[in-house]
């Protein structure tokens, strides 16, 4: 029995979260997860969902705002978006495909 059920699935690009001054920034799509308890986020790959890469409870989140888009932002980056908790802050941008 599931006691917490999947309310929503889909496939986002977030941003990397610079915890190193020398690292690029890039985005990748990941898999997000949203149940009535957390927002998970994993590896994706068309055949499976690949391996958890982070997870914010959902009573810990403090905002979700859009952002302002980045200097000629590509197609896919056009609409960005965050997520806000007390240790954390997502960037993400809806992909155009669905899986």
């Amino acid at each position: 029995l599931n006691f917490n059920p999947i309310l929503q699935k889909e496939l986002l690009l977030k941003k990397s979260q610079q915890k190193k001054k020398i690292s690029p920034i890039n985005y990748k799509e990941r898999l997000f997860v949203l149940t009535k308890t957390n927002l998970s986020y994993y590896e994706y790959d068309k055949e499976k969902k690949g391996s958890k890469k982070g997870s914010i409870d959902i009573k810990k989140i403090r905002c979700v705002e859009t952002v302002n888009q980045e200097e000629q932002a590509p197609l896919e980056r056009q609409y960005p978006f965050q997520v806000r908790s007390q240790n954390t802050k997502l960037i993400f941008s809806v992909v155009n495909h669905y899986f």
